[in-house]
């Protein structure tokens, strides 16, 4: 058959050409890969939930049976032990006819012995936590210092044992003198059923016993240092006492003449019968105790009296 003389190669390539313009790019083929053909697995389940129900069985039988037995003398004796371990030491009450307070016979004092003999406590308590309008004193000495135990741990527990008080909030103060050495103070806010009180809480530092304890000062003050170092100064020994010689070495110590004596509150002095004033008027104290406190009456007349 003839061939038309304008169709040749160069005919053939254009339209090849042509016709890969009009159908545009074309993908490369790829072939995919055969899916693996995956084993159906068994279900186990069931035996497995079957064992494991079994063996809580088990266990709840001898748990229950253990529970029933009698305890072996053994087992009685490793539970005293650890309990006698974990226990805190008991104490016993004692005399309190050791230690006093200079100046005032009113404290109330309390003291307890670890059973078996063992290191001693005393605590006195001068003043009413709920009467804000007078001071209120607590001074605690052990015979075994808690050399351990920070300051904070020492008052939360001494409060909640003694007063049944709570520690609201606290903050550093630093170190103060007294005769027996250096004290760590705290100011801290104290609560309890009579109200909330500013304290500052103290403890003898590098001492071989414990002397610790807090003052708080009336209508919701805190105490100026030089009136807690001279509180901790009156902390003494009644006469005809035995004491150990680490507490003798520390109560004879020198007093200091920053402190004055505390002058004894003595009841006020007959006076002359004066003229019959208002009955409401009121009448200051004449007692030392009345004169030295800021506030009253009778302090408030010794300020009119010096200024005149």
């Amino acid at each position: 058959m003839p061939l038309r003389p304008d169709f040749d190669d160069a005919a053939l390539t254009r339209a090849g050409r042509d016709l890969a313009w009009d159908l545009g790019p074309a993908e490369p083929v790829v072939p995919r890969p055969l899916r693996r053909a995956v084993r159906p697995r068994r279900r186990r389940a069931l035996p497995r939930i079957v064992a494991a129900a079994g063996v809580i069985a088990l266990l709840s039988v001898l748990a229950s049976e253990r529970r029933n037995a009698e305890p072996s003398p053994e087992d009685g004796r490793l539970a005293g032990l650890f309990a006698e371990r974990a226990a805190p030491p008991a104490w016993e009450s004692v005399a309190a006819d050791r230690y006093r307070i200079a100046g005032s016979e009113e404290a109330s004092a309390t003291a307890r012995r670890r059973t078996g003999g063992g290191p001693r406590e005393d605590s006195l308590a001068l003043g009413r936590f709920a009467v804000h309008e007078t001071p209120f004193l607590r001074l605690t000495l052990a015979e075994a210092p808690e050399a351990d135990r920070t300051l904070f741990v020492t008052l939360a527990r001494r409060a909640a044992e003694r007063d049944g008080l709570a520690v609201v909030r606290t903050a550093e103060r630093g170190r103060i003198e007294s005769r027996f050495g250096p004290l760590d103070t705290l100011d801290a806010t104290l609560s309890g059923p009579g109200g909330t009180r500013a304290c500052t809480a103290f403890r003898l530092a590098e001492a071989p016993v414990g002397l610790d304890g807090w003052l708080c000062a009336p209508l919701g003050q805190l105490p100026e240092p030089h009136a807690v170092g001279c509180a901790v100064d009156r902390f003494g020994a009644r006469p005809e006492v035995l004491l150990r010689a680490e507490v003798i070495d520390l109560l004879t110590r020198p007093e200091r003449p920053v402190c004055a004596p505390p002058e004894p509150v003595a009841a006020a002095a007959a006076e002359p019968r004066r003229k019959r004033g208002r009955p409401n008027a009121a009448t200051p104290r004449n007692s030392a105790k009345a004169w030295q406190e800021p506030g009253t009456t009778a302090a408030l007349a010794r300020h009119s009296t010096d200024t005149r």
